[in-house]
């Protein structure tokens, strides 16, 4: 990247008010720098709004400035591969930030959690998640304690984060030992006893956040994870068909249990599956999930595991024809290639595109259930989005929300005509000559090609109309084998 997000501008505004206490809080209007894309937890934990710190509307800008930084970052990365995998297990391991105890944190998430082990060892990966405030707030695991063990955490393990739904046998088996390669003590699958006896071992899990663990002691107010034995189920226990010696250690419960998971062929196949169909194209070939779910297991116990699998999973894709894996831009991506095409200045100070780039598809952060947002043509395409990209498309051809101005001139002078202007944007925009588009696009707005055009506003907007075809929509994510070396 060339661009020093730290240094990027964004926009803060809003009334003044009261705190739930009675002070006042001044009127903000003004353009601060994304200060808090590497802030500490102890940091960012005075925007979940304990002890009124932070004014009401200001609680939202971690989340804020992770979405403009996500975006810049779109536009400006030299590697769409390296992105999109990071992308990938953003959604993958998916925490809703519009709740305030877990947006609070989103900046140390992004940073510490997702991009640092992006390419980093799975099972690493796996506990950082889980002992992160964003996923213990997140999914409840926060509260959760012997006697009362919350299971939303265990099921999201199990179901989402590792083994799969496809592994799921409770509705073919009833007990532990009835599930294939269970006496053997390698199960093919999981069950509600396994989820039911997980979640006893993450009790403990929690965050400082100031409750009260008894005895009139209060938890200290830093928003760090910390394990207390006195909230733990330290009895026995057994999970996947292997027994839990009881009293085993801090931690340890929960530990064996994220090993477990990581290293079950189950998640294997779940997970290859899964990036496959997110990286090269929505039917993933068998072949290509065996092969690459053999680097992924072959490779458990490596400390670039998964920077592996993406060198491994690159290749795949460099060896599968470019019309055989397009797959849909998400919005900032969208907006990231026409900003390019064009060689737009862009300006994101003023923070108002987001709204219609979180409107043109699931929302950075924003999907509120755990399985993270859908993959897919169809679902990416459709009505409810394909009419908000477009939108998304034309406002920055035309600037709406005042992220800058371009020349659509460049190529060519002013006073060419239609056709003649929209054929130099062809190639920037579709890599090749596309004729029959700018053909359709004069067509459709009833306008003659030989007809001369000197109003910029007007070129413009043509050209934002060009971007609307379909085959803008869609991309090969072209293959990258030193993704990754770079994060």
């Amino acid at each position: 990247m060339n661009i020093d997000l730290s240094q990027t501008l964004l926009r803060e505004r809003y009334a003044a008010g009261k705190l739930k206490d009675g002070r006042d809080y001044p009127a903000v209007d003004e353009l601060k720098p994304l200060s808090l894309l590497n802030a500490s937890i102890t940091t960012l934990f005075q925007y979940t709004g304990k002890d009124e710190l932070i004014p009401p509307p200001e609680r939202s800008r971690p989340r804020k400035e992770i979405q403009a930084a996500t975006l810049l970052r779109a536009i400006h990365s030299k590697s769409h591969w390296e992105e999109e995998w990071i992308s990938f297990w953003r959604d993958h391991f998916s925490v809703y930030g519009y709740e305030q105890n877990v947006g609070a944190f989103l900046p140390h998430w992004e940073s510490e959690v997702i991009r640092k082990h992006a390419f980093g060892n799975f099972r690493q990966f796996l506990e950082a998640t889980s002992t992160h405030p964003c996923m213990l707030y997140y999914l409840n695991n926060k509260s959760s304690r012997a006697g009362s063990a919350n299971e939303n955490y265990a099921r999201e393990l199990f179901e989402l984060h590792t083994l799969g739904r496809d592994a799921y046998m409770n509705n073919l088996y009833a007990q532990w030992r009835e599930v294939p390669g269970a006496l053997q003590g390698k199960p093919k699958g999981y069950i509600d006893q396994d989820v039911y006896e997980a979640a006893r071992a993450f009790t403990g899990w929690t965050v400082e956040d100031g409750a009260g663990i008894g005895g009139g002691q209060n938890l200290p107010k830093t928003g760090q994870f910390v394990y207390l034995e006195s909230w733990h189920d330290n009895y026995q226990k057994r999970i996947l068909a292997t027994e839990f010696d009881p009293y085993s250690g801090p931690m340890k419960d929960g530990k064996k249990v994220l090993d477990l998971c990581a290293y079950h062929p189950a998640t294997a196949r779940y997970l290859m599956r899964k990036l496959i169909k997110r990286m090269i194209n929505d039917q993933p070939s068998e072949k290509m999930v065996q092969s690459a779910q053999a680097v992924f297991t072959e490779n458990r116990h490596a400390q670039n595991q998964l920077g592996l699998l993406s060198k491994h999973i690159a290749k795949l894709a460099f060896s599968t024809p470019k019309e055989g894996r397009q797959k849909v831009k998400k919005p900032m991506r969208l907006a990231a290639t026409f900003i390019n095409a064009i060689n737009l200045p862009f300006d994101i100070s003023e923070g108002k595109i987001m709204g219609q780039v979180e409107s043109a598809g699931p929302a950075l952060y924003g999907w509120v259930s755990p399985e993270g947002p859908p993959d897919g043509l169809q679902w990416n395409l459709s009505a409810a989005y394909l009419r908000q990209r477009m939108t998304l498309i034309q406002g920055i051809a035309e600037n709406w929300w005042g992220t800058g101005e371009w020349n659509p001139f460049r190529n060519v002078s002013s006073g060419s005509t239609y056709t003649q202007l929209l054929s130099t944007w062809e190639a920037p925009l579709f890599g090749q000559s596309r004729p029959e588009l700018s053909q359709a696009l004069l067509r459709s707005q009833n306008l003659i090609g030989s007809e001369r055009l000197s109003d910029i506003r007007v070129a413009r907007k043509m050209v934002g109309y060009l971007a609307c075809a379909p085959s803008f929509q869609t991309e090969a994510i072209d293959p990258d084998f030193s993704a990754g070396e770079r994060a």
